[in-house]
């Protein structure tokens, strides 16, 4: 019975991709005694479990893309000394907890830079960066 009901479903999915009908699936699935409401639910409840996650990484990858972009900003004005940008930098370390860490900017890699600028506004930072550039 199993087998047979594979084959079923096997043959639904091709004839929905050939027809692209999908109530197909559901006429199977209730002649063998599935409850389709409950398979939609479990379905949909997945659907959004997924979802949720594939746009969390995505936000995630986004913000990595940023913090990078913006610590390669902050690193290039330190090494040419371009005023706006270390006075923002230096600003950001006066009022947090890397006050006494990083006193000399010039010896900042860029994962130290991006620990200072990692909880800041990114988007804002790199708008101001670019255009202090300008």
């Amino acid at each position: 019975m199993k087998n047979n009901f594979i084959k079923k479903i096997d043959k639904a999915i091709i004839s929905q991709i050939i027809e692209g009908d999908s109530s197909t699936y559901d006429e199977i699935l209730k002649e063998e005694g599935f409850d389709i409401k409950e398979i939609e639910t479990y379905a949909l409840k997945n659907f959004r479990k997924h979802s949720f996650l594939l746009k969390a990484h995505i936000n995630k990858q986004r913000d990595t893309d940023l913090l990078e972009k913006a610590s390669a900003l902050l690193q290039n004005a330190i090494s040419k000394n371009i005023d706006k940008p270390i006075s923002y930098l230096k600003s950001l370390i006066a009022n947090n907890q890397f006050q006494v860490q990083y006193r000399n900017l010039d010896s900042l890699g860029i994962d130290e830079i991006k620990e200072i600028i990692k909880d800041q506004n990114l988007l804002e930072l790199l708008e101001q960066l670019e255009n202090d550039q300008k």
